[in-house]
This record gives C-alpha cells, structure tokens and sequence, in this order.
C-alpha cells in the first residue's frame, strides 16, 4: 500500500551515523570493475572505510525549501506524479509518461532550464546493492560519490544529442549545460537507507574528489566517477520520511560551476544506515531520472 501523506516532521530529527568513504590504495586515478576483472586484478583499487558523522534534517529548516542547485548544489520539492508503482520501464518514455513529468518539473524548478534531454533511469528496489555483476537489479549504494567527473559529463553531452547541436552547446561562452539528477522514493516513505547530500560549500573539490574509471561489461567502454576521500568539514543533510510525492533534485555537473565558492558544480551523495528508523517499515524503493546522471538542461 502507498504511504505518501504521513504528517511532516514538526523538528528537524538529525541521525548520527557513519558514511562510507575512499582510501585509495596507490595512483590516481582509481579503477572499479562492474563485471568480473580479468584474472588476478582486484575488483577496485582503493578500500571503503565508514567515518563517523551526523546527517542533518532539513523538515522544518530554511533548507527544506530554500536549498538551490546553485548554492548547495540540491533542492527538495513538492512533487507529485502520476506514476505510482513504477513496473512498467516501458511506458516512461512513451509520450506523457514519467519522463515528460520530469521534463517539466526540471524545466519549472531549474533557473534558466529551457531544454531537457532524460537518457537514463536507475530503479532501485533491493533491500542491498549487489556485489560484483549488478546487472539491472539495484539496491542502495551506500558509498559517498558523484555521478559524473567533468570528462564523462562533456561525454554524455556527445551520446546523447546531435554531434553539430552538442559542439554548438559547449562552444558558446555564454551557454550553459547541467546535469540533474531527478531521485524520488517509490510506494513508501522512506524509512531504511534515506539518501544524504552535501552542501557544495563544505566541499573541497582538488582534495576531496577522486576521479574513478568504471569499466563496464564488454564492447561498453568505461564510465567515469567521483569517489571522495573523507572531509570532516562535510556538511551532510537529508530529508526524515521522504514521500513518493517529493524529489530531491542532485546537481552531477555544470559547465558554469566552479571549484569552491561561486555556483555549486556538483553535488556529493550517499545512502546511509539510520539505526533510528522502524525495523519493521519497509525497504526503500527509489527511482533516479537518468540513472547515473540525468537530464540535461
């Protein structure tokens, strides 16, 4: 049964926890295998080890409605959709499907968003994220990241639009192209590994970000990621009881971001283990528009 309209939190409920961060093992840059490495390569080259920290709710702050992607580089928002079980894959991107939903909440929500190409989806229903080969089945990725290094974004921009439209977006100097990524829970309030974010602010983007290749199944090339290294200074916020009628809205990548200071470039996130929620509620289910990354605007 959908639970979408459980009263808001009336004081913010902040959860001390641990988040998992990269120790990487030698040079940079770091290497994660999907599916299986060759023979006598390690999985990944670098360990995850957990830090403790405390994770901020934003119910009932200035942030739960005035966090923006240019500052923080996140932004909570009402949303409701007309999708509610999410089992169809084939239909989101059918003419007035899920896609389009999203096509207009980021083109209503994002300043100066004109243009929305999604590519992408990530459906995460397991109450675990596989090991090793994920294949299509997800679960939480309890693992601080971004989505996208500036390389793998500028990439993405090449895949997915007309080679003379993608040289003419990236040529003007005055033309702008983001990525968004789009997360929504599915069914049930979110009770088990809620999603975190850091505010860009507390970020620093030379020593904290570690640029990982993925090497994805054969004939697929690889992707590219940001592992972090752990920061004390990380200010890490998260939304209690998240309903399937709200999103939060994740910068992956902006052309105009900057480094530190100025416009947030992109935006740190993890799930994490919340040792206060009901062990009896249900896993969480989430979908993200475009899995991996998202629309461009």
């Amino acid at each position: 049964m959908t639970i979408d309209n459980r009263p808001k939190i009336v004081s913010p409920h902040d959860v001390k926890t641990t988040l998992n961060y990269c120790v990487p093992h030698g040079p940079i840059p770091l290497i994660k295998y999907i599916t299986e490495p060759p023979e006598g390569t390690p999985w990944m080259n670098f360990d995850i080890v957990p830090y403790p920290v405390t994770i901020h709710d934003v119910r009932s702050t200035p942030l739960e409605t005035g966090a923006s992607l240019d500052t923080q580089a996140f932004q909570f928002l009402e949303a409701p959709c007309k999708e509610r079980e999410f089992l169809d894959e084939a239909e989101f991107a059918r003419e007035g499907g899920y896609y389009d939903e999203v096509k207009e909440l980021v083109v209503k929500n994002v300043d100066g968003a004109k243009k929305v190409v999604v590519f992408d989806h990530t459906l995460r229903r397991l109450a675990e994220e596989p090991k090793g080969d994920r294949g299509v089945e997800r679960g939480p990725l309890l693992r601080v990241h971004v989505d996208q290094t500036e390389d793998s974004a500028l990439r993405r921009v090449h895949k997915h639009l007309p080679e003379d439209e993608a040289n003419r977006l990236l040529s003007l100097p005055n033309q702008r192209v983001r990525i968004v990524n789009v997360w929504r829970p599915i069914e049930n309030v979110v009770a088990h590994n809620p999603l975190a974010v850091a505010d860009w602010r507390s970020v620093k983007h030379a020593r904290d970000l570690v640029v990982t290749r993925k090497m994805l199944q054969p004939g697929k090339g690889e992707g590219g990621t940001y592992n972090v290294r752990h920061n004390e200074e990380h200010k890490w916020y998260y939304m209690r009881d998240m309903t399937p009628n709200e999103v939060v809205l994740l910068k992956c990548s902006d052309t105009q971001g900057v480094d530190e200071g100025g416009i947030a470039k992109m935006c740190l996130h993890t799930a994490f283990k919340d040792e206060t929620s009901d062990p009896e509620a249900p896993s969480r289910q989430s979908i993200e528009v475009s899995g991996r990354s998202v629309p461009f605007v």
